[in-house]
């Protein structure tokens, strides 16, 4: 085992069985139920399901800005671009995930479309804070909760995604329940739901070749997703960028220029059902890590570990740490970094400051965000992580 991979999130491990055979609900009931949403649509990736989600409000609302954090994912300004939508980066508060609500009042107006808040796989944001303050600055703006680490995450015993007008998840590798690629759009509202819907049939297609090799993929995850195996796909490409100073193809930030928006197939979803029935007992098991993890390095000179709030819940796929100074950051990650330990970085770098997003985003400082990507790697909380190595 310690000639192995930790793989840099904790994925529910799989099982063969869950592939070929068994009895399952629809995946899109299963969704809904699991999170406590009305319905569920699924899509062929939680970037797909942004794309439904801005297309449809755009059309409702009228409006074309779309604001995101400062710290967030590049697939979320991608899948507003090809809505045909703007995009302004908000700052953070200093050394936090939360966006800085007085910058927030000041970009919003009235061509604010939506605000996006990222939920995180090692820390959820306050939703409800970000909403009264929409409230003041631009009440017709929606919500649309990016989800897509956090499927499972609870605030105060209630799903995340819920809080919003829209609520995004992922079902790709590395987010705990996985297709390979797939997602998942929720909300509280049925018109919403209806016009969600809508969009949906105009731009996803069935897909057949896509699906064919999707479902190649799955079956291959099934066989490379162990401790050997992922020091194969994953260890060995991220030592290779790395070693050429590529910390972006490290991270897997390098995200392609175009979104497939297709349907997912039965056979795939019939996995999923099956495989939600184990979910929450891995994420119990996640959490304990979470837990541990953070009891092991609460003493570490100059490192803070993000701790949810009581009553929070966060998916727990892996533990965010932000340190004192960038230096003490980047000594770790020179260390550590291209180890077999699964510790990395969530974003190389603040979203303003990827070359391939400057194009999409109206200008914007956030040097809070570019702060805290600089001080902060993550720790993975898979169940591959020993105690001895750890």
């Amino acid at each position: 085992m310690n000639a192995g991979e930790v793989p840099p999130t904790s994925g529910l491990p799989p099982r063969f069985a869950e592939l070929f055979g068994g009895r399952a609900e629809p995946f899109d009931q299963a969704v809904a139920a699991f999170v406590g949403a009305p319905t569920a649509l699924i899509t062929s990736s939680g970037t797909a399901a942004m794309v439904i989600a801005f297309t449809a409000l755009s059309r409702k609302l009228r409006r074309q800005t779309v604001i995101i954090p400062g710290y967030t994912c590049p697939l979320v300004p991608l899948a507003a671009a090809r809505a045909g939508l703007k995009v302004v980066a908000c700052d953070t508060l200093p050394g936090s995930f939360e966006l800085d609500l007085d910058r927030l009042a000041e970009l919003a107006d009235e061509d604010t479309l939506c605000v996006v808040p990222t939920h995180y796989g090692g820390a959820l944001i306050d939703v409800a804070r970000i909403a009264a303050r929409l409230k003041q600055v631009a009440p017709q703006a929606a919500i649309v909760e990016d989800a897509a680490q956090s499927f499972g995450a609870r605030w105060h015993g209630e799903s995340v995604g819920l809080a919003g007008d829209i609520g995004i998840f992922s079902f790709t590798v590395g987010k705990g329940l996985t297709l390979f690629e797939g997602g998942a759009i929720v909300s509280r509202d049925p018109a919403l739901m209806t016009d969600l819907r809508v969009v949906a049939e105009e731009l996803l297609t069935p897909g057949s070749m896509v699906e064919l090799r999707r479902a190649a993929e799955l079956v291959g995850y099934h066989l490379a997703y162990n401790p050997v195996g992922l020091r194969l796909v994953y260890g060995r490409p991220r030592r290779y960028w790395l070693a050429r100073g590529d910390e972006i193809r490290a991270s897997g930030d390098d995200v392609p220029e175009s979104i497939g928006l297709h349907y997912v197939g039965h056979w795939r979803q019939a996995f999923g059902a099956r495989a939600l029935r184990r979910l929450p007992m891995h994420l119990a098991q996640t959490r304990r890590i979470f837990a541990e993890i953070g009891a092991g390095l609460a003493d570490v000179p100059g490192l803070t570990l993000h701790e949810p709030a009581p009553g929070v819940e966060p998916s727990a796929t892996f533990r965010f740490g932000t340190f004192a100074k960038a230096a003490q950051c980047r000594a770790c990650l020179d260390r550590l970094w291209s180890s077999r330990l699964g510790v990395t970085k969530l974003f190389a770098r603040a979203i303003g400051d990827y070359p391939s997003m400057t194009p999409l985003l109206t200008p914007s400082p956030t040097p809070n965000a570019r702060d805290l990507a600089a001080r902060t790697l993550t720790l993975s909380t898979s169940p591959y992580l020993q105690d001895s190595r750890f």
